[in-house]
């Protein structure tokens, strides 16, 4: 069967590699739709600890359920589901804690475990979920990311807060839609990209030109900044701007990951009594509510997809990495 690859910085390949087989209490899964994460052009870009090659990619998945190991249930079998691909040890102190997202010994699918860039892959059961008949094959990829975005939110953001959101790639417009589901006032976001600012336009977020968005902030709420800035870029500039954003006693929460460090402020951390809070992946509850929202329609991606095939994959990836043009890639066998 066939697997796209990832080789190097820059370098995909499509290969041959070897049917999967299902282990006790464990599924193969029929790659139908896998979506491009962030995390995973981070190792395409530059090399990177957490995604060590050779190495096929891919968490955002979709796909039928096409064989059982031995305990597993078999009504399984030919069940459409969407990969969820943290796989916690759930005996830790985390984990007990129900914070299975900051597990110690966690994997994660697609890069401890073969993902969904290859056109079969096994997991265990617990990875996966049956996805609603209603819910289209790329919208149902979107779960995992909005998974991301609930979980900021609903720790973040209060009914009422003025929310700045920096960043408007889909962790971003994801987060700016959740935002406003949680009754913020104001849900404010920015980026250097035009057209991602009209896709976030549409989730009810109100766009701000990358180039003034600490004047307009400062408009916007009076002088006094915003309660809440939710950082989904994740670089040195932008948790700058976060804490020149935010209001004194105000919280911001790290989401994105664009740099692995960077100086920091410290005066203006100390002098404003900011609360900075990263924000790491989600828990089985706000996976739940993230794929209700997507049966429910909560969710409008018009707009969002490019389609593309594994044989075509390195292409899509230098797209992602090299121009503005795509938003959201979903790839298929």
């Amino acid at each position: 069967m066939k697997a796209l690859v990832y080789l190097g910085p820059r370098r995909m390949e499509l290969q041959d590699i070897p049917e999967p087989r299902p282990g006790p209490d464990e599924v193969v899964v029929q790659t139908i739709a896998s979506s491009v994460c962030g995390s995973d052009l981070h190792g395409f870009r530059e090399a990177s600890p957490r995604r060590i090659p050779p190495l096929i990619m891919g968490h955002e998945t979709v796909g039928v359920v096409t064989g059982v190991g031995d305990g597993t249930d078999e009504r399984l079998l030919g069940r459409r589901v969407v990969l969820k691909p943290i796989l916690p040890c759930r005996r830790c102190e985390a984990c007990a804690a129900g914070r299975t997202n900051v597990c110690a010994q966690g994997r994660l699918v697609g890069r401890d475990l073969t993902g969904g860039f290859a056109e079969r892959f096994a997991v265990p059961a617990t990875a996966v979920v049956e996805l609603p008949a209603a819910v289209p094959d790329d919208v149902g990829t979107l779960v995992e990311p909005l998974a991301n975005a609930v979980h900021v939110t609903s720790r973040a953001v209060e009914e009422g807060d003025d929310v700045l959101v920096i960043g408007a790639g889909p962790i971003g417009t994801l987060t700016a839609r959740m935002c406003a589901e949680r009754g913020a006032r104001t849900v404010l976001i920015t980026d250097r990209i035009a057209s991602r600012l009209e896709l976030a336009r549409r989730q009810g977020a109100t766009p701000l030109d990358g180039t003034t968005a600490e004047d307009r902030v400062r408009e916007a709420t009076g002088g006094r900044g915003v309660d809440v800035v939710i950082d989904a870029v994740g670089v040195e500039a932008t948790w700058a701007l976060a804490l020149r954003a935010v209001r004194p006693a105000g919280r911001i929460e790290a989401v994105g990951l664009g740099a692995a460090s960077g100086s920091l402020d410290y005066f203006g951390v100390i002098g404003k009594e900011a609360t900075i809070t990263g924000s790491f992946a989600w828990t089985d509850e706000d996976f739940a509510r993230a794929l209700e929202l997507v049966e429910t329609g909560a969710i409008d991606p018009t707009g969002w997809f490019t389609h593309a095939t594994f044989a075509g994959g390195q292409r899509a990836f230098e797209e992602l990495v090299d121009t503005t043009e795509r938003f959201k890639v979903v790839l298929s066998p």
